[in-house]
């Protein structure tokens, strides 16, 4: 598999030098800022669209053409830059292009006005060169950083504490807390060997697939209602069990996409591999009296093949489906080939989501929504939508990928299973560059292109093409195994930095996109609710099954349609990872909502993070979080019988922190239990509610306030 990923994506002589900035790309820049708006893919004003060649040098209703190649004096556009008459200048709002300005486009239109080719198409960089610091020559991504580093003049940082190394590794790997033997193991043995050993471990966990699927759940648009007004329940978890354990079994990428995509296709097709198709099953279904199946079947239809190519190419295409991309070189028409690919399934939005196929679990036996192709005189007529219209028809169109892409085989039918190859195949660079950057964002908290959305051009570029091209190379030179190149990642000397900054760093990076230090930010909902369970000793380590239904305030759920209500799971289901937790589009979970997770009605490629009152409310008020409190001071005073106040919070700090505290946070909490000591004193009706049944309320009621605490601070909260 290695070899074969190798001699499709990489054939000798692919790899290329990162150019510098050229000509056509200066040029470039200033028509996608300046022009493109109003002549671009969605506003051709006066027939004037200047997004690519081809448009920009046709002819144009006021005569002649916008650039004519080679002959500037001919050119309506640089004509119209330089005109002093403020009804014909361009462009027509904001300052005028500066003289240097139209001196490049001139230059730039002479010169051929060749555009610049899209740098996420273009063959994967070679890797870097060896730097002089030989802890920072190991590997590529360290040669990358490092190289970086020495451009901005920052010395190369310091590593982290072996405490601190392991809770983020546990974190980013697993979504949960480290062990405390990993964590004793480490801070006794910090040698690479030993390090390595632990990061081992880390992947090997079960709990590895459960946190990584999260990453893929919101790509899936998972959730356990069908969507819109009815929202109604629908059978789908064995997807989300299948993900899991695809992920933990380190399932290669190309083969990933294969089943997810079409495996249903797969020569020799098994129930499991049809499960996988599930992902494309997950589109919105509109049960609700009175609307047409036709329309419905058309949205799934376009939300797959949305889903499809900003997910694996980082390409925007919902907008195409009504006019020319705005910025990308993707045509009308070549959207509806792109959709016809996907246009060949048996599914057509019934209320009993056919097809579906039985599948066997523990306790009986479910159903599950799959993928499944026309049979050869049942297919489709796919045509083009004018203005994206699903009752205008206009040509019809056969299965094909964008001009601006790798050719597909012209040999071979683009059925969905090819279309899967070719993502992996002539597509390879750009759908690594894509997963990698997706891993990439996963763990530091901000992509190499920040909009993993899109690697068009307006989406934000990457900050470091090298760093991006060299982790693309080692995916696919890996066999497309993930774990492998997480574990690279890891092992790296860039993911071993201090969070602590420099003075120089910070002066000369001061948003970190070198990065110059180990990045800090909050972690996502799901780790954040899993985290407090954890460490409050609730954390129900049950795996797979139906979704469960934790605490929840009342009135939530207002379902018109039905009698459904949200009922609360006995025992340790309630206690179980958020991953498992009932997804409803309409109504998602709120303390996850408050923590930024989405309704899952379309593809999500990257949560944004907020920062609001919501989210600190939830964390101190939600019940599951006072619960957490509860169980988490229980656990405290368990573990220190006869201990004073302060050497009882230095154990919660340390098996919150996974640090050693200092002896000042030691007495403040001190201080605080005893301050509540004091009031609960005056007021002991109060500590029953706070501490819940037991004996010794008071007491408990007292350390539950400093559970509370130690849950909500920003360090407990956050990844350093």
């Amino acid at each position: 598999m290695l070899t074969l990923a190798a001699a499709i994506a990489l054939p000798a002589g692919a790899a290329v030098a990162i150019p510098a900035e050229t000509l056509e790309d200066r040029a470039f820049a200033i028509l996608r800022t300046r022009c493109i708006s109003c002549h671009g893919g969605v506003r051709e004003r006066g027939g004037v669209n200047l997004s690519t060649f081809a448009r920009a040098t046709r002819a144009i209703p006021e005569g002649g053409a916008a650039i004519v190649a080679g002959d500037p004096a001919a050119s309506r556009c640089l004509e119209r830059v330089r005109s002093d008459d403020p009804d014909l200048r361009m462009p027509p709002d904001g300052a005028p292009l500066s003289r240097e300005e139209c001196d490049l486009l001139e230059r730039w239109i002479r010169a051929g006005a060749r555009f610049p080719e899209p740098w996420a198409m273009t063959p994967l960089a070679d890797p870097p060169s060896a730097t002089v610091d030989a802890a920072w020559s190991a590997n590529p991504i360290d040669r990358a950083v490092a190289a970086r580093l020495a451009a901005a003049s920052i010395p190369l940082p310091a590593e982290a504490a072996p405490r601190a190394l392991i809770r983020r590794a546990a974190l980013d790997l697993t979504g949960l807390p480290p062990d405390p033997a990993l964590v004793e193991g480490l801070a006794a043995d910090p040698s690479p060997e030993s390090w390595a050993r632990a990061v081992d471990a880390l992947l090997a966990s079960p709990a590895f697939g459960e946190r990584w699927a999260r990453v893929w759940l919101d790509l899936a648009r998972y959730a356990d209602t069908k969507g819109y007004e009815k929202d109604a329940r629908r059978e789908v978890w064995r997807f989300r069990d299948w993900l899991i354990d695809a992920l933990n079994a380190d399932m290669p990428y190309d083969r990933f996409t294969e089943r997810v995509l079409a495996g249903d296709l797969v020569p020799g097709a098994t129930d499991e591999d049809r499960v996988a198709t599930a992902f494309h099953r997950l589109t919105l279904t509109n049960d609700e009296g009175g609307t047409d199946n036709e329309e419905f079947r058309v949205a799934a239809v376009m939300d797959r093949t949305a889903t499809t190519w900003q997910a694996w190419a980082g390409t925007s295409m919902q907008c195409v489906q009504c006019h020319a991309h705005p910025y990308d070189a993707i045509d009308h028409r070549e959207y509806y080939r792109a959709m016809a690919i996907f246009d060949q399934t048996a599914d057509a939005d019934r209320d009993d989501e056919q097809p579906v196929i039985p599948v066997a679990w523990a306790r009986g036996q479910t159903t599950v929504p799959v993928m499944q192709e026309l049979p050869a005189d049942s297919r489709r007529t796919t045509r083009v939508f004018e203005r994206g219209n699903w009752r205008s028809l206009g040509e019809a169109v056969e299965p094909g990928v964008p001009a601006s892409f790798p050719a597909c085989d012209a040999d071979e039918p683009l059925d969905r299973l090819a279309f899967a190859r070719w993502l992996t195949g002539p597509a390879a660079a750009r759908t690594a560059r894509v997963e990698v950057n997706r891993v990439w964002e996963t763990i530091f908290g901000r992509g190499i292109v920040e909009t993993s959305e899109d690697f068009g051009w307006a989406g934000s570029g990457p900050d470091d093409r090298a760093l991006l091209d060299a982790l693309a190379r080692r995916l696919i030179e890996l066999g497309w195994s993930r774990k492998a190149l997480l574990r690279e990642i890891l092992l790296s000397r860039t993911y071993r930095m201090d969070a602590v900054p420099t003075a120089a760093a910070l002066a000369r990076d001061p948003s970190n996109r070198i990065p110059s230090r180990a990045p800090r930010f909050r972690l996502e909902a799901e780790a954040v609710r899993d985290q407090a369970l954890a460490v409050s000793g609730l954390l129900d380590r049950t795996m797979h099954g139906p979704p469960v239904f934790p605490h929840q305030p009342d009135g939530v759920w207002m379902v018109v349609y039905s009698g459904d209500a949200w009922k609360t799971s006995e025992g340790g289901d309630r206690w179980r990872r958020a991953i498992y937790t009932f997804w409803r589009r309409s109504s998602p979970h709120p303390s996850l909502s408050a923590f930024d997770a989405v309704s899952r009605e379309t593809c999500t490629v990257r949560r944004v993070r907020t920062n609001t009152p919501l989210a600190a409310l939830a964390a101190i008020n939600d019940p599951t979080f006072v619960e957490a409190a509860r169980a988490f001071a229980a656990r405290a005073i368990d573990a220190t019988p006869g201990a004073d106040d302060a050497a009882r919070a230095r154990w919660m700090l340390a098996a919150a922190l996974v640090r050693e505290p200092s002896a000042d946070e030691c007495r403040r909490i001190a201080g605080l239990v005893a301050a509540e000591r004091a009031a609960l004193a005056a007021s002991p009706s109060d500590a029953a509610p706070i501490a819940g049944a037991g004996p010794d309320d008071l007491e408990r009621a007292a350390w539950c306030a400093a559970a509370a605490a130690i849950l909500n601070l920003d360090e407990f909260l956050s990844r350093t």
